[in-house]
């Protein structure tokens, strides 16, 4: 087992992958405030980047700046750097900075560097050789917003006194502070002193006069250039006379009151995300731009209350800390252990009320909802009621009382059987009626009408069957109306074919013609044996019968399959649309012979190519169409002379079936496509515009299809589309079948 452990780990250590070290830099020595706090907000960010090793570095030049300390300094980092592949270097405050820069490639092999807490920074202190390798974070102290800050909230300040050091951070500053100095030199006196000796700096700030208060920007070396520990700033602070403002976040809790501050935490944190940006997208640095994040207002409240400053003189959303705590705060103990189960009784009693609330809220809901369920089910003109499973009568609407002409009182509670005992014959025997409806004829409060009743199951509060809801309609009226409808389109489809009996009539008598004059030979001939005295023989006078009566049987289907045109459809039945329109040609074939017309007729004969319908009024609509491509042919000859020609042709698809009806007459202009099926419209002098719109009638109305007029270049064409029988239902054909117009 151990072996297999060993073996394992020894995989693991083969295929791990290496750490990315970071060189972290500092100017300064650990310990020091401004160092920790940048420090720490580099490692907030690193803090779940396990990939990443850091290596903190301290120059220790607050303490010690001399050249023989850098050279020395140089020759350790030489031997000490040159060889490490670091991955990136974050070089903290002006002395680490330069020192990268200069020995970028020398000691630090030419790794990207980010920089954080310089001050004074200026691109042009980046060699261009190494610009892409550089960008940063700048600190900048607000001086003459501080001096700015410290008059508003000391109105009658008599004298500033601004505290710094010779330090190379504290000169990067001076300019800044000597300018502003000379623009407040009127308003109060500004004493600036960057050459201390503490002693004596603790006898001045105790000489102020009344109203004065301190700017401290930094000192970490005194006139003498010894180092200054904080824990004597720190004295310095507390023991003060006058009020202390500061630029560095550092100072805060220390005894200062506030100010426009810089925060070393800030500058890390910056400067970290950078970093990671740099080595997880693989940017350059250069192409990062150089950040200067913006300064805040820190207060100490405890320190505005011992100098006697007026709080509402700080600027708004500035950040206090030592706020005297509420009563709350104070006594947080005490009473989270006092009111550990009040939280829960005040949930339970919430709880409570918020029922009651939902309950009465519901209440009143459930009476709104029922007063607006009586509104709607009166104002309904159908009559409704509904029963138990046992067939109980439970409610009903007005309109079911007057359908009865009875009070409602006197039908709660009655058995169906014994209230509607017409309505309980109906629909005792339709096992399925529950899934459907029925129309029946009944005598509701002595008078005869068509009723539609139509119920549905309604369930209870466990979702189990409680009774049935009955819809009465009376829908005698709609009947009528429909009724009426269809006698007034049977009399304009019959209208329609009346006005072509004229000229199938002429079709007719040139149909009989031939076999008319064929029985008018035959009795010639027949007076010829008797002329020549000859007997005509029993077979002779079988031969001259028999064609006579084929002649009369040719006119006998003519003159039937006139009648048949002529007599109007009563129910709907399957035909095919091809045989239809065969059956119409031989009817008009003289006609369209007579005006030599053209007829083609294609139609795919391997396809089922059946309706339901009316034929013979299917027939009427398209001798409709047919008639207009006549006359369109017949217009157009009166210009020029052509064949005329009409093309039918018969498809299917996607379960539908589709005539095309072309000609090569005159067409049909682009903005009349719409309208040639409207009634009375008609370009004919002699024309009623009732053809194409009895067209549309029959195709759309009675046979459910559709028919449209389409574009064409050349004459004129239209197209009809019907539903197709094939792949329907047979119980819904059978259905079907029991329509009547």
């Amino acid at each position: 087992m151990r072996v297999l452990v060993f073996i394992l780990l020894f995989i693991s250590s083969i295929y791990a992958q290496p750490q990315k070290d970071i060189l972290i830099l500092h100017s300064y020595n650990s310990g020091l405030k401004w160092s920790d706090g940048i420090t720490q907000g580099i490692k907030k960010v690193f803090k779940d980047e396990l990939d990443y090793e850091l290596t903190f570095e301290y120059m220790d030049s607050k303490k010690i700046d001399t050249k023989e300390y850098f050279s020395l300094l140089e020759k350790l980092y030489k031997q000490k750097f040159s060889n490490r592949d670091y991955e990136l270097i974050i070089a903290i405050d002006n002395y680490a900075f330069d020192f990268v820069l200069k020995k970028h490639k020398e000691i630090f092999n030419s790794v990207p560097i980010v920089f954080c807490g310089v001050e004074n920074f200026k691109e042009s202190q980046i060699p261009d050789s190494i610009k892409e390798f550089v960008t940063g974070v700048v600190e900048f102290k607000h001086i003459k917003r501080n001096i700015e800050l410290i008059k508003d909230v000391i109105p009658d300040l008599s004298t500033l006194y601004i505290i710094s050091d010779s330090s190379f951070s504290s000169s990067a500053i001076k300019k800044q502070i000597l300018k502003a100095s000379e623009k407040f030199k009127n308003d109060f006196k500004i004493i600036f002193n960057d050459n201390v000796d503490f002693e004596y700096l603790k006898r001045d700030l105790r000489n102020l006069p009344k109203n004065s208060a301190a700017l401290f920007t930094s000192l970490y070396i005194d006139r003498y250039h010894n180092y200054i520990p904080y824990n004597k700033i720190r004295k310095l602070f507390k023991n003060s006379k006058v009020p202390i403002f500061a630029v560095n976040k550092i100072h805060l809790k220390e005894g200062v009151v506030g100010g426009i501050m810089v925060s070393p935490q800030e500058q890390g944190e910056v400067a970290a995300k950078k970093a990671l940006q740099i080595l997880k997208n693989r940017k350059l640095a250069g192409n990062l731009e150089v950040e200067t994040p913006s300064s805040k207002y820190f207060f100490d409240d405890e320190m505005l209350k011992k100098y006697g400053i007026d709080s509402s003189n700080i600027p708004m959303l500035s950040n206090v800390i030592n706020k005297p705590q509420s009563f709350f705060e104070k006594n947080r103990e005490i009473i989270d252990s006092s009111f550990v189960m009040i939280p829960f009784l005040i949930l339970l009693i919430l709880a409570l009320v918020v029922n009651i609330i939902k309950r009465i809220s519901l209440e009143i809901k459930l009476v709104e909802q029922s007063k607006l369920d009586k509104v709607l089910l009166n104002n309904v003109k159908s009559g409704i009621y509904w029963q138990s499973n046992q067939g109980v009568l439970l409610g009903c609407n007005e309109a079911f009382c007057d359908f009865l002409g009875t009070k409602k009182d006197k039908l709660i509670g009655k058995y169906m059987s014994k209230v509607l005992p017409e309505i309980y014959e109906k629909i005792r025997d339709f096992d399925d009626f529950l899934c459907n409806e029925i129309e029946v004829k009944l005598k509701l409060a002595n008078k005869d009408g068509i009723y539609f009743i139509k119920r549905k199951v309604y369930l209870d509060k466990n979702n189990k069957e409680a009774g049935i809801v009955t819809v009465i309609s009376d829908i005698t009226k709609m009947r009528n109306l429909e009724l009426q409808r269809k006698k007034e389109e049977q009399f304009l489809i019959q209208r329609s074919k009346l006005s072509e009996i004229g000229e199938m009539i002429t079709s007719i008598a040139h149909q009989w013609k031939t076999p008319l004059i064929e029985v008018s030979t035959i009795a010639q001939e027949m007076m010829m044996h008797k002329r020549r005295n000859k007997e005509l023989s029993l077979e002779d006078t079988k031969d001259f019968v028999d064609e006579i009566m084929t002649q009369i049987q040719y006119m006998t289907t003519t003159i039937d399959d006139f009648r048949a045109f002529i007599k109007p459809s009563n129910t709907k039945k399957e035909f095919a649309v091809q045989d239809a329109i065969k059956e119409l040609l031989k009817v008009i074939e003289h006609n369209i012979k007579y005006n030599y017309i053209e007829v083609e007729v294609n139609y795919e004969k391997d396809n089922d190519l059946n309706v339901y319908g009316y034929p013979n009024e299917f027939k009427q609509s398209i001798l409709n169409i047919i008639n207009n491509s006549r006359d369109s042919i017949l217009k157009k000859r009166e210009i020029k002379d052509f064949q005329g020609k009409i093309t039918i042709d018969i498809y299917s698809e996607n379960n539908k079936i589709y005539i095309l009806l072309k000609d090569n007459g005159i067409g049909i202009k682009k903005e009349n496509l719409e309208i040639i099926f409207d009634a009375f419209y008609t370009t004919k002098k002699s024309g009623d515009g009732f053809g194409l719109y009895m067209a549309k009638l029959i195709i759309e109305d009675k046979m459910d299809g559709n028919i449209e007029a389409l574009e064409c270049k050349k004459g004129a064409q239209l197209l009809v589309s019907l539903n197709s029988l094939k792949g329907k239902d047979e119980s819904i054909v059978a259905r079907r079948q029991q329509e009547v117009i």
